[in-house]
């Protein structure tokens, strides 16, 4: 019988696992949804990998994380001494600094903000800056702007590169985008109107982004906590309490939360992860996160499927099950079926939250509500299946829907009894439309197998 899981886990496509028996292994280990690094992409590529992932694990979730506007220094070798003050000229910096918004006294950090700079003035000449924290920044470092409130040609944040990734990403299938670099919700709502039928995960990773979070999170379908650039903006000691922030806004709201960043960043050479990794992955699912992620550990990893198997162990061991009640007693009306569905698995035996969806509006309405046990979420769509992969304790099975609640029933346990979810003896909780069959769920009842 297959085990309940109740974490996500998102890993990313690299060269390492850019294969078919690479992604086939790691989605039997326990990938839910696989990413793909739009940054290390061409347009034409994104195609060809996502039929490639569809053609070997065709029940996983695909997302794109298109490269928003990273900025960086230029092709020169920069000396920073610490307490004087130098001109950066235009060759320096891959971006104009009058262009996206500098202005006198802002910050300036450099190479993952091991070089902090101030700025003096701003002037077609090129940046005047004070060196606050000094030292050799080798060419083409990343730039963070903090302080600033960034403009973008055209005033779009999204290059040319952007919106032919998010078009190319929307007809190729992919499921899930992820925004980086954004500042507040209107960049939300401009990516929207290119995406299509994909599912919106904003990054926080900006210093802007954080104080802009519920109205960003309120334009998104989830958010991601990308920890590197975040903590490069941040006091590094500020991160874990942002981190806490996100997590808590995602079981308020009832949306997506993805911890992202270095979580088991040894594992890209060693076999067995650090106590402190692990310590990591078990407090984002403590503090209540739905999705953990592997970047460079898939990437470009020596094992890419034994970093996953590692992630999935450490997740099992430490989900909590205890019926979180948060969304609910928030939304006391919207989540009243899928509320009192959670609370009776929680008084019976029943092993599985049985969900009949079409768009799987109902089943992330469950999930949010956090039940103590796994959720079946059966629909007639592939497409939906794989978008509600992301979703916490969310599991998917695809059957045709049959008008009669009767027979859409026992079709549904039929494909679960034949994926090994259940077995017969076993009760269950059913949660469905028995009034029209595009609407949210009405009725729950306990079904034995």
């Amino acid at each position: 019988m297959k085990t309940v899981t109740f974490t996500k886990i998102v890993a990313t496509v690299g060269p390492s696992s850019q294969d078919a028996e690479t992604l086939q292994a790691m989605f039997e280990a326990g990938v839910d949804v696989f990413r793909l690094n739009c940054s290390h992409l061409k347009t034409d590529e994104i195609a060809g990998i996502v039929h490639l992932i569809h053609g070997c694990a065709p029940m996983a979730s695909v997302l794109a994380d298109i490269q928003g506007p990273k900025l960086r220094t230029g092709c020169r070798r920069l000396e920073l001494v610490e307490g004087e003050r130098l001109l950066l000229e235009p060759s320096d910096l891959s971006f104009d600094p009058i262009a996206i918004g500098v202005s006198e006294g802002d910050e300036i950090l450099l190479g993952d903000g091991n070089f902090r700079l101030r700025a003096v003035a701003v002037s077609e000449l090129g940046l005047e800056v004070d060196v606050l924290l000094g030292g050799v920044c080798e060419p083409r470092r990343g730039v963070n702007l903090p302080d600033t409130a960034l403009r973008f040609s055209e005033e779009s944040i999204f290059s040319q590169k952007d919106k032919s990734d998010i078009i190319a990403a929307r007809e190729a299938g992919v499921d899930w985008l992820a925004l980086s670099f954004i500042g507040n919700a209107s960049e939300v709502h401009e990516a929207r109107e290119l995406s299509g039928n994909m599912l919106i995960i904003a990054k926080i990773e900006r210093r802007r982004a954080l104080e802009n979070l519920e109205e960003i999170g309120a334009a998104a379908d989830g958010l991601m906590a990308a920890r590197g650039d975040l903590g490069v903006e941040l006091p590094f000691q500020m991160v874990p309490g942002a981190q806490k922030q996100i997590a808590e806004w995602g079981i308020r709201t009832g949306k997506v939360t993805i911890c992202a960043t270095e979580m088991l960043e040894s594992m890209r050479t060693s076999r067995r992860p650090t106590r402190a990794e692990v310590s990591d992955v078990a407090g984002a699912i403590v503090h209540g996160y739905g999705v953990v992620m592997l970047s460079a550990e898939t990437a470009t990893g020596n094992d890419p499927v034994n970093v996953v198997a590692t992630m999935r162990a450490i997740c099992t061991e430490n989900e909590l099950n205890d019926g979180n009640k948060i969304y609910a007693d928030l939304y006391p009306e919207l989540a009243a079926v899928a509320a009192a569905a959670s609370a009776l698995v929680a008084r019976t035996s029943a092993r599985w939250l049985l969900a009949l969806t079409y768009t799987g509006y109902s089943a992330s309405i469950i999930s949010a509500c956090r039940p103590p046990v796994g959720i079946l979420a059966a629909t007639p769509s592939i497409e939906v299946a794989r978008r509600l992969r992301m979703y916490r304790g969310v599991h998917t099975i695809v059957v045709d829907r049959d008008p009669n609640m009767s027979l859409a029933v026992n079709d549904a346990v039929a494909e679960a009894k034949y994926l090994q979810y259940l077995r017969d003896g076993d009760q269950i909780v059913i949660s469905a439309s028995r009034s029209n069959p595009n609407t949210p769920s009405d009725t729950i009842w306990l079904h034995q197998v």
